[in-house]
């Protein structure tokens, strides 16, 4: 289906947008043929409701929007786009709520409440759009408009119509509502998932402060708000939301919205503030939601917790390390580090240290406290601990607070200077080897499937220990198979035993046993498997011999 889509003109590419003063906005570029001055080879010749008015209060009716494209490009192969209709103002022409869309296309299957009038070619085609008519407005008058229309001819060229172009035509009808005397509630205001309550502010880029609100409103449904956020001197800033068709059937710009737009949840809005401010907080001191009829509810002495913007003016930091910056986590508990920094324009000291983001293994590395120690060289430290096995946790987020609670950030995650400071496991340098290899009992009948065999298998020291055993009888052919294979207590050095019994179905034979061992660091080696990948059995071959059953007894 060709599909021509855009958001509403009044928001921006992130979803946020001012809201009821939005003008209709200018017509797109159009794409012209012939000589130069020639007009568009595309156009819209006509368009007009079927009825200037029509009684919504039962919440049933509709009404018919007819318009036909034209083209004069003798290459255009048919029509497809979308045609958008709103409440508006008639004294003003802003236009209120969300938009009412549907799809038209000439080449496939126009929407559900779109058809194709009879005789339609490619140089003009008419559609008749049957509109379901909202019940609720904010008074018993309610003003549509069309919009927008937005198509192409199949052939390169497309029109963008806005109120400029559709003012031309009788694009307006009249109906009469049920009154919309509900307004949206506030179920929810608070800092967006994953935000922390500290946020940088880049020198001469401003800070944004990103917030979630929750909402309702059960007749026309919510369209839009504005939050606003206060600091220090009374100054304040505010960020919006509008609720817009996204081109896909859904409405969008407002986090999880149900069809009917009667509930929104984490609906996400940015409040941008200027460069330059002075360090402080900023708490949200007023939200204003409105709803599709254009009924506006302002909700006033919010209890949020304030969010500090800092730009590292006032409290500052230097001297990021981990001491050591390598522990040994191969070992269970494994060892605690120090993270270390040196303040700057601290007052009344350092209150608290926070590690905020470790980067991708954020689960492996773990602050133990926020509470710093004063060293004698006058830096901080906070302890920090690497879980076990292999990780490599880089700081990507810190927040430093002073007595006087002034903030300092730092790191990636917060959009601040970076930290370059790493917490890592010691690296696996020395893998496990085999000093010698046993095998008890070393003979057993084939029919005997019952009688356990221990292998006992002495690893010298190694860096990250075995955790890991694949056991093979390999026979006098050369050929491997698997015995059984699976994790083990971890062993660093010294004898690791080893039980299995004789595969069921095992030929009368002499075998040799082979095995491969992995540590903890996910490294590998061989012994006795055939191959030249594999090490040589120290002290010889190590042998099973499987006899006869009869033999046996």
């Amino acid at each position: 289906m060709i599909r021509l889509r855009r958001l509403l003109a009044s928001m921006t590419a992130a979803g946020v947008a001012c809201m009821l003063s939005t003008a209709p906005g200018a017509a797109a570029a159009q794409h012209y043929t012939g000589a130069p001055g020639a007009a568009a080879a595309m156009s819209v010749s006509a368009l007009s409701f079927n009825a200037k008015s029509v009684d919504a209060t039962s919440g049933s009716a509709t009404i018919e929007l007819n318009w036909t494209m034209t083209s004069s490009n003798p290459n255009a192969s048919g029509y497809g786009g979308d045609i958008h209709i709103r409440r508006m103002n008639p004294k003003t022409g802003a236009y209120i709520g969300t938009e009412l869309v549907a799809d038209f296309d000439s080449q496939g299957s126009p929407s559900g409440d779109v058809t194709i009038m009879p005789g339609a070619t490619p140089a003009s085609t008419t559609y008749t759009w049957t509109v379901a008519v909202p019940q609720y407005g904010a008074t018993t008058k309610t003003t549509w408009a069309v919009s927008e229309i937005e198509g192409r001819d199949g052939s390169g060229d497309s029109i963008d119509w806005t109120a400029p172009q559709l003012s031309a035509f009788a694009r307006t009808f009249t109906a009469r509502t049920t009154v919309d005397q509900g307004f949206p509630s506030l179920d929810q205001i608070a800092l967006a998932q994953g935000t922390q309550a500290t946020v940088y502010e880049a020198p001469g880029q401003g800070a944004a402060l990103r917030y979630q609100l929750d909402s309702q409103e059960n007749k026309s449904g919510v369209y839009g708000g504005t939050v606003v956020v206060t600091g220090s001197g009374g100054r304040t800033a505010r960020g919006s939301f509008a609720i817009g068709w996204d081109g896909n059937g859904n409405y969008q710009g407002c986090g999880n919205i149900d069809w009917l737009q009667r509930q929104v949840l984490d609906c996400a809005v940015t409040v941008s503030l200027p460069a330059g401010l002075p360090e402080g907080d900023w708490k949200v001191t007023e939200v204003d939601l409105t709803s599709n009829a254009g009924v506006t509810r302002a909700y006033t002495g919010l209890s949020e917790a304030a969010v500090h913007v800092t730009s590292d003016s006032v409290l500052s930091a230097t001297g990021f390390a981990f001491t050591p910056s390598h522990i040994d986590s191969w070992h269970s508990p494994g060892p605690t580090a120090q993270f270390s920094l040196r303040p700057s324009g601290a007052v009344g000291g350092v209150s608290s240290v926070q590690l905020t983001n470790w980067g991708n293994n954020a689960n492996q590395c773990q602050q133990l406290s926020t509470t710093p120690t004063v060293q004698a060289d006058g830096t901080v430290t906070v302890p920090v601990r690497g879980l076990r096995g292999q990780f490599s946790c880089q700081l990507h987020g810190l927040i430093i607070t002073d007595g006087h609670g002034d903030q300092a950030v730092y790191g990636s995650s917060l959009g601040a200077p970076d930290i370059d400071a790493t917490l890592a496991n010691i690296p696996d340098t020395v893998w496990p080897t085999v000093d010698a290899v046993t095998v008890t009992p070393g003979t057993v009948a084939a029919d005997d499937t019952q009688t356990w065999i221990k292998l006992t298998i002495d690893v010298s020291a190694s860096t990250a220990g075995v955790n890991g055993l694949d056991l093979y009888l390999v026979d006098a052919s050369g050929h491997a198979d698997s015995i059984q294979s699976g994790g083990v207590s971890t062993t660093f050095s010294g004898p690791l035993d080893e039980y299995f019994t004789l595969p069921q179905g095992t030929a009368p034979g002499t075998y040799t046993i082979g095995f491969r061992l992995q540590d903890q660091g996910y490294n590998t080696v061989s012994y006795g498997l055939p191959g030249s990948g594999s090490q040589p059995m120290p002290g010889g071959p190590v042998t099973l011999t499987v006899t006869d059953p009869a033999t046996a007894r």
